[in-house]
């Protein structure tokens, strides 16, 4: 059973670098490292390339806008006493990419990206056999630029730096694999110093513009059917309706958010795994996010998105690799940016963990 919770688990997490979550959404923020037996080191890559086009407001085409990307995640886990464990965690939680080819009346050449860095501190306590609690702090940096040649405008936010904090509960049986764990992520503020070049901009203003990423709830489960079958999954909350991305003279000349989301966002995530061999365990996954018909911005222009993954699991000695690989339907947006449908992505994943 231990081998098929760990890979399935990571099956899970190769997935996770979805092209359409929610928002900017990007790894999914687990903190399930902190679960893991004695001590535990994880490196994963994941790579993603997704195909997202449309017709602008004239309704030319807008040809394939979104380049394909990697993320990087790792951690290191812990046990400091027999009931206290400490879990270092680094990912890359949010992220957008934007390249329109010369196709588009309006967004040709428009250019956009968004990236981010977390660093999450977390330790958690034993308080009985099932149920835990834990808590710690994440260190995110953020930057972003952008270049929107219709309208003469481009802007370069350099990176900046936030605390948030992190808080969860979990209850489990070790004897049957059941574990339930919610955690909660405060929102993240960063102050980033704005160069605004444009016909409403002031040059090179070096105003600040505040980005504040959401709060989120990540509610994670597993639990064995049998000796080698085990049935996973979780559930994500975030408040993507409090996210805006607004550079200030852009904003003040009337031209709104750069990007910015009407609803808030649940991201549903269900998995089987099975142990094939003594050494070989399998997985299928399904997701889904609900098409809201929110209104699509040129710089993110998707709505939901439905999936389905696959992964294998090679354990040898102290050492395990997963890889995986997930299929994404992309919901249709449709709003004054344009119409953008018959989307999908790619996304691999690879995972290298090493237990004593």
């Amino acid at each position: 059973m231990k081998n098929v919770a760990k890979g399935t688990l990571a099956v899970l997490l190769a997935g996770t670098a979805m092209a359409s979550a929610g928002g900017i959404d990007r790894s999914g923020q687990s903190v399930s490292i902190l679960f893991e037996e004695g001590t535990y080191a994880e490196l994963s890559y994941g790579y993603v390339n997704p195909s997202v086009s449309g017709d602008d407001f004239f309704e030319t085409p807008t040809g394939d806008l979104a380049p394909a990307y990697s993320l990087i995640s790792g951690g290191i886990k812990s046990d400091l006493t027999d009931k206290i464990s400490a879990a270092l965690i680094f990912d890359q939680p949010f992220g957008s990419d934007a390249d329109y080819p010369l196709s588009s009346m309006v967004y040709s050449y428009t250019v956009a990206e968004l990236t981010s860095s977390a660093i999450s501190l977390v330790a958690s306590y034993e308080v009985s056999d099932n149920i835990v609690v834990y808590g710690g702090g994440s260190y995110q940096t953020m930057a972003a630029t952008a270049s929107l040649p219709f309208y003469g405008y481009t802007v370069d936010a350099d990176a900046a730096s936030g605390f948030g904090y992190i808080l969860g509960a979990a209850y489990q049986i070790p004897e049957i694999a059941l574990r339930v764990a919610l955690t909660y992520r405060s929102e993240i503020t960063s102050e980033h110093d704005t160069s605004e070049t444009g016909p409403f901009a002031v040059v090179a203003s070096g105003d600040a513009t505040t980005v504040t990423t959401p709060q989120s709830l990540n509610l994670e489960f597993q639990t064995g059917v049998n000796a080698k079958t085990l049935v996973f999954g979780s559930i994500r909350w975030v408040e993507w309706s409090k996210f805006h991305l607004s550079p200030p003279d852009y904003f003040t000349g009337g031209f709104g958010s750069l990007v910015d989301y009407e609803f808030d966002r649940i991201t549903y995530n269900l998995g089987v795994g099975r142990q094939l061999t003594e050494k070989l365990s399998g997985a299928i996954t399904v997701g889904y996010e609900e098409t809201l018909g929110s209104d699509p911005s040129p710089l993110a222009p998707t709505d939901g998105f439905m999936s389905v993954g696959a992964g294998l699991t090679y354990a040898f000695d102290n050492f395990e690799i997963t890889g995986g690989v997930k299929y994404l339907w992309i919901g249709d947006a449709s709003g004054d940016a344009g119409t953008f449908t018959d989307n999908n992505a790619t996304a691999f994943g690879l995972k290298i963990a090493y237990s004593l």
